[in-house]
């Protein structure tokens, strides 16, 4: 078996694919096909105030003395997020943070190397399918290295989808972006019976992950994605982001605001903006303790009245 490698241009492809799975959330089995817990994303309800915009900034004016803003604020609008792969409004955001994390992983070995990503698909063979999932991500390391695959993530796929029955069935594969010669895959499928295939060079490592976990599988206590080889964390150390959430004046920790009455510049709803403003009106939002924020607060004549934690 010949390995050819390729490039394309996985940006549109993923953009076009993206489509053709949003149309999927809606009309096929996508969210009740499930196997030892494993099942796709966004399959469980949004939390109360996911996709909810509110405001976080920095309201202390005398750290911005001697600035290009001094006297002004600092705010931001965003939307909140619980980042869960399996919510309904959330997942997306969820992908984009992995894939983001990803990519610069991907992107510093490259620099470091000066390898380019592959992507490669291994699907199991037909008589280990039942195994757990863990103990095939084991072997799936296992054949990578017979096939020259030094280092990279794995991403776990439980299901494939049939076209003509519109549906997602069980048949467990890894896709693979990672770095290597990538041969011997004849001669692993001969001793093994798993398939391997170099789907090429990518022109866009974040698109490409994007896109892979958009459909990856999802269980409670596993990793979607894992690193091996010469990417693994303990062969490979990058420096972490830069926390985005801080001012840009003094680099403190923005904390969520309010702004009270008609004064000053607010944010429009439901837009994504960062800006300096005047400081009237605006206040910092105070926190709730913990068992503040586990406290349901009713009026059931049933209950309490409010006073404690509804029983019903």
């Amino acid at each position: 078996m010949s390995q050819r490698t390729i490039a394309y241009p996985a940006s549109e492809r993923s953009k076009n694919s993206l489509e053709i799975l949003e149309e999927l959330h809606r009309s096929s089995n996508w969210h009740v096909v499930e196997q030892d817990g494993w099942h796709l994303p966004a399959t469980k309800e949004k939390r109360d105030d996911c996709g909810k915009w509110q405001t976080k900034g920095c309201l202390n004016v005398s750290a911005h003395v001697g600035s290009a803003w001094e006297g002004k604020v600092f705010v931001k609008s965003y939307q909140k997020s619980c980042y869960r792969a399996d919510c309904e409004i959330c997942y997306k955001k969820w992908m984009g943070r992995e894939s983001n994390k990803a990519t610069r992983r991907i992107e510093k070995y490259q620099e470091l190397s000066e390898k380019q990503a592959k992507h490669v698909v291994i699907s199991v063979p037909n008589w280990l399918q039942y195994v757990p999932a863990s103990n095939l991500r084991k072997k799936a390391y296992s054949i990578l290295k017979e096939v020259g695959c030094i280092g990279g993530t794995l991403i776990f796929h439980p299901f494939r989808f049939d076209k003509d029955a519109n549906r997602w069935y069980y048949s467990p594969h890894f896709h693979v972006v990672g770095f290597g010669w990538i041969s011997n895959v004849e001669e692993v499928y001969n001793k093994n019976g798993w398939i391997v295939k170099n789907k090429g060079f990518r022109n866009s490592v974040f698109a490409t992950f994007y896109y892979q976990l958009s459909h990856a599988g999802i269980k409670k206590g596993y990793h979607t994605l894992t690193w091996f080889g010469d990417l693994s964390y303990s062969k490979l150390k990058i420096e972490k982001e830069p926390n985005p959430d801080t001012c840009p004046l003094c680099n403190a920790k923005l904390r969520p605001v309010f702004h009270y009455g008609l004064f000053g510049s607010v944010p429009p709803p439901e837009t994504c903006i960062e800006m300096f403003v005047d400081p009237e009106g605006w206040h910092i939002v105070e926190s709730k303790t913990k068992s503040e924020q586990n406290h349901r607060v009713c009026n059931c004549s049933a209950c309490c009245g409010g006073k404690k934690k509804c029983l019903n």
